[in-house]
């Protein structure tokens, strides 16, 4: 038997479209807004701005944005469609996840992680433990000498 080839018709949730067409991003402004936005903040966090960006950290953030990209649009179609295949669903009542959610979904997203910590981006750092007293008295000023 011949394998039935899958051609861009067949795909649904979106995500694969951006790498031929960019039109999904048009057709949702608030998706390419977002991805503007941090873009932008990206940028800013690590440099300041984009003149101040090495190409490896250019490369980075824009590889970042991409594969973004293709996560939110996924995520754009299970919100609209579900996280269920309808299909399954309805002809043989068995849930199974729509299968952008599986493997593609979560490489895309964990390859987004990797990237953020070669840029350096962790866990926030704070400068230590708060020392709730001291916020107190910097919050609300030092009321042991008022009377």
């Amino acid at each position: 038997m011949k394998e039935k080839k899958r051609g861009r018709g067949a795909v649904k949730h979106g995500g694969y479209s951006l790498i031929w067409k960019d039109s999904m991003l048009n057709d949702n402004p608030m998706i390419l807004q977002y991805l503007r936005d941090c873009r932008a903040g990206l940028v800013r966090d690590i440099a300041g701005s984009e003149s101040l960006l090495s190409e490896q950290q250019r490369i980075l953030i824009d590889r970042i944005i991409s594969k973004l990209s293709i996560c939110r649009l996924i995520e754009a179609y299970i919100e609209k469609f579900g996280a269920f295949r309808r299909d399954r669903l309805k002809k043989e009542k068995v849930l199974e996840l729509e299968p952008a959610l599986g493997i593609n979904y979560l490489a895309f997203s964990n390859s987004i992680d990797r990237a953020l910590s070669l840029l350096g981006i962790d866990k926030k750092k704070g400068d230590g433990i708060l020392d709730v007293q001291a916020y107190a008295k910097e919050k609300y000023g030092d009321d042991e000498n008022k009377g």
